[in-house]
């Protein structure tokens, strides 16, 4: 977990992110209900509080009761000895992805501290003003934070993982040590009649829910095993290498815009999985939002594991929504350009996914799918990952 306040080489756990995780997924869980940010921020601020004038204090209070956490590890440390590239290319910000010889560093080289592992506990109580349907939503927050979520820097990429054991809610405690579907059921239900595509990151009839596992014992190990197979489906590779193995080079129309040769759409298929996208060291090799740093990416990967004799379990949700606000265009290479508005944005992240599903046969077409090199093989699985999908509707 790489958690700290405003000492960023610190690590610790903090009760403000975890409250504003709590909150983000509390967001999650209002498409459908709500479905316009002015009454979504007048829901948040009634439940959680705000510093606008005339809302009153959060209904909901935290704190942290107990935590049993491993001492942090600081830089210039390297994450698990360099040995799992694919974990250091999901950490990439807080850690080395690659080796410099010219800067001295090593792959999986520390730039932030971090928590290894450890367990905590939280009292959520919530004021006698709230409502039923209030004390619902936390109730399920909570349970998506601790099976879907996580704290920290690159929490959407694994790290930084919590998973939930138990919820006392009040009464008796409920047992939480089930696996993550069982958890999920009932808990995620989108509404249908909700056709448009979600103003903010939300679960709606677009999003898709993933559990994967693989041969492995440790939480790390899962992780470099989907990073592995992300880079493998993504990467144009070096000399025609990805990790010693053959490039497979999916999207060679991102590496034609890149090279300013003249194909269509102007924009790279790739900003999907998030923005900004560094492809040199010019800034018109800069693919970003015209109005905004960054898009955070819309698949999140959890991984979730109760104790050292269970083995890990991969949580892979996708919650796709409008990429930009409405009228905002992505400046691709030195141009402002319009994204597509359907289901082809997305066909990236829906072939991902179904490259874990299918066990080396082809998916089932998509809107997009006409957009791979008609000789590759994108869909064939690279590592012993097994993949089942959790409906939602």
């Amino acid at each position: 977990m790489f958690c700290a306040g405003a000492d960023q080489q610190s690590a610790e756990l903090r009760l403000p992110s975890f409250k504003g995780a709590l909150r983000f997924w509390w967001r999650t869980l209002m498409w459908g209900k709500v479905n316009d940010h002015n009454e979504l921020r007048r829901r948040e601020a009634d439940l959680f509080g705000s510093s606008d004038a005339g809302t009153g204090q959060s209904k909901v209070r935290l704190r942290i009761c107990s935590s049993q956490l491993a001492a942090p590890v600081n830089p210039p440390s390297v994450f698990e000895n360099g040995t799992l590239p694919g974990a250091h290319y999901l950490g990439y910000g807080v850690m080395e992805a690659f080796g410099s010889r010219k800067k001295g560093t090593r792959a999986g080289q520390l730039t932030r501290a971090m928590i290894p592992s450890g367990e905590f506990s939280v009292e959520c109580r919530l004021s006698a003003s709230a409502t039923r349907d209030q004390l619902d939503e936390v109730r399920k927050a909570l349970i998506l934070l601790g099976t879907v979520g996580g704290l920290g820097a690159k929490s959407r990429k694994g790290f930084g993982s919590i998973t939930i054991t138990e919820l006392q809610n009040p009464g008796p405690p409920i047992d939480l040590t089930t696996p993550p579907q069982d958890r999920l059921k009932n808990l995620l239900r989108p509404n249908p009649e909700a056709d448009d595509w979600p103003a903010w990151t939300a679960w709606s009839k677009h999003s898709r829910l993933l559990i994967a596992t693989a041969n492995c014992k440790r939480a790390v190990e899962l992780l470099d095993r989907l990073g592995r197979e992300e880079v493998f489906f993504r990467s144009w590779g070096h000399e025609g290498m990805v990790f010693g193995q053959p490039a497979e080079r999916n999207f060679p129309h991102d590496y034609y815009l890149w090279k300013r040769r003249p194909v269509e759409p102007k924009y790279p298929y790739r900003l999907a999985f998030g923005l900004p996208h560094n492809y040199g060291k010019k800034p018109e090799d800069l693919v970003h939002p015209e109005q905004h740093d960054r898009r955070a990416s819309p698949l999140f990967i959890h991984i979730d594991q109760q104790d050292a004799k269970h083995p890990p379990v991969a949580v892979l949700a996708f919650l796709p929504s409008q990429l930009l606000p409405r009228n905002e265009d992505v400046m691709a290479f030195g141009a402002p350009v319009n994204l597509a508005t359907d289901d082809t944005l997305w066909f990236p992240i829906h072939a991902f996914l179904d490259r874990l599903l299918n066990g080396g046969t082809i998916p089932q077409p998509r809107v997009g799918y006409d957009r791979f090199p008609a000789e590759n093989e994108w869909w064939r699985k690279k590592t012993d990952i097994h993949a089942e999908e959790i409906k939602l509707v």
